[in-house]
Formats: C-alpha cells, structure tokens, sequence
C-alpha cells in the first residue's frame, strides 16, 4: 500500500491529543442511522448494521468515540460487505454497564453482541486507538472468527506500562486530565486498558491477514517521551498482528478513519482479498 496523503486536514489535534491519547477524539456529529439495541447478559448495547456481502466488517472506535466516527469509512465499505459499527456500554445511545471494563470483559461482549445480531464468522476486525488493542485481544480470544484486522494507530499493551515508567510526568498529565474529561464508563476503560492482558499470548503472532496503519504527525505536547514510546511500539505491533509493514499516513493524526478514510478502504479491501 502506498503511503497516500492526508484527506483533510487536522483541524483539533491540540484538542484532541492528550486527554485522548488512546482514542480518535470524536469530532463528528452526524448520525449514521437509527441503532438497534442488543440485550447482553451484562450490558444493552445500540448498534447499526448495514451493507451486504459475505464478509463482516466489525468496527471498534478508540476512548471517547462513539460509532459515529466511522461515517466516512463506511459508505464505501458497505459496499462490499456487512458492516457492524456499535457504541460500548457508556458511549453514544448504548447505557453504562456495571460488568469490568478491561479488553477481555470487552472482547467477550463483541463475540455475544455478534452472536446477536446473527452475523457469520469469520470477520474483518477494524479498531482505532484503544479500539485497536480490543480488537487484537479479541483475535487472540476467538481466533476461529477472524478473517483478518485493520488496525489503526492502536493502543499497544504495554503502552501505559511504559509510560509510567519512562515519561511519569506525562503519564500523570494524562490520568488528571481523562479524569476531568472522561465520563464514568470511559475513565473505567482507561483505568482497566492493562487488566486481564497478562492472559493474552502475545509471543505468537496472529495468523490472519493485517494492515497497520500509524498517525504520520504528533501534536506540540506529545514529542518527547511520549512519541518515542509510541514510535518504537509501533515496531512491536508489527511483530503482534504479523502485518507485512507499518503503513505511516502522511498528515494524519490518531483519527486516521477521519484525516483519511480512502486509506482505510483501501487497508480493508488488501487484507479481504489477502484472506
């Protein structure tokens, strides 16, 4: 894939970037459709499904986004497939939940919810941000229902580890302000974003087609420790989802499906085809 130019311009990275480093930073106020409601044993979950096609494509939004920050991505892969968009329990139309907030609880959730909705495996997992790492748990917890993953500048594992070890300044930045910002439900998924993780095999890497996809630019207040952490577990990731490269999308910052959506629709198309 070639390194294509940024759709748009990034018009709130300063806004967006430290309070949510693990998200997209929902800009988008549009609505994508009236959501259904799915009943879980521990959450009510408001979803849209839409499109046609043989091959799901289940997207999951970064901290603080809801599943209206896909509406650019989705026209186009509609097209081809059936396309599964959702807010977790505590965003958008979906109620909060009192069940664990960690990947694992969150992984568990999506398998039911699409067990609901009565869509086949095996699925296209597309996640930005945070979205990104419930994703890869999920591939390492159902790895019969995956067909493959976009990935898109995702939180890594061990990203809040390393940075309350290299950059502590930062890292306690970053928990005041989620704290003053964040809801309940999404504070609880920041505070929870490492639990359950030390059960997850990240030796091997998944075995299903992947694209990585990274922000091209940092905001003013993330160079430094921050950027370097980020950067060089980029690497790393690589190595996680046995991606073929990382892609880096000139002029985009974490909301890559916003600054770039034509990249996006290009990553699902390979990794469909590569299947």
């Amino acid at each position: 894939m070639q390194h294509l130019p940024a759709a748009r311009p990034v018009r709130a990275v300063l806004l967006c970037s430290a309070a949510f480093a693990l998200s997209a930073c929902s800009l988008w106020g549009g609505k994508t459709g009236s959501p259904a409601m799915a009943s879980l044993p521990d959450a009510d979950i408001a979803y849209r499904l839409a499109g046609h096609g043989k091959l799901p494509v289940v997207f999951q939004s970064g901290l603080g986004d809801n599943k209206e920050v896909w509406a650019d991505v989705l026209p186009a892969v509609e097209q081809q497939h059936q396309v599964l968009t959702y807010d977790r329990p505590g965003y958008g139309d979906s109620p909060k939940t009192a069940a664990p907030r960690d990947p694992c609880t969150i992984a568990a959730q999506q398998h039911q919810l699409l067990a609901k909705t009565g869509l086949k495996p095996p699925y296209i997992l597309v996640g930005n941000g945070i979205g990104g790492l419930y994703q890869y748990v999920y591939a390492k917890m159902y790895p019969q229902d995956v067909a493959g993953l976009v990935l898109l500048d995702p939180v890594h594992p061990e990203r809040w580890r390393r940075l309350q070890s290299e950059a502590p300044t930062w890292a306690m930045a970053l928990k005041a302000r989620q704290a003053l910002i964040l809801n309940a439900a999404k504070s609880a998924e920041f505070d929870a974003q490492t639990q359950c993780l030390q059960g997850i095999d990240s030796k091997s890497p998944l075995r299903a087609p992947a694209m990585l996809l990274v922000r091209g630019k940092f905001a003013i207040e993330e160079t430094g420790p921050y950027e370097s952490v980020v950067r060089e577990q980029e690497k790393d990731w690589q190595r996680l989802v046995g991606a073929p490269a990382i892609e880096r999308v000139t002029g985009a910052g974490p909301a890559i499906q916003k600054d770039n959506p034509v990249i996006v629709n290009e990553a699902i198309r390979m990794v469909a085809k590569a299947r």
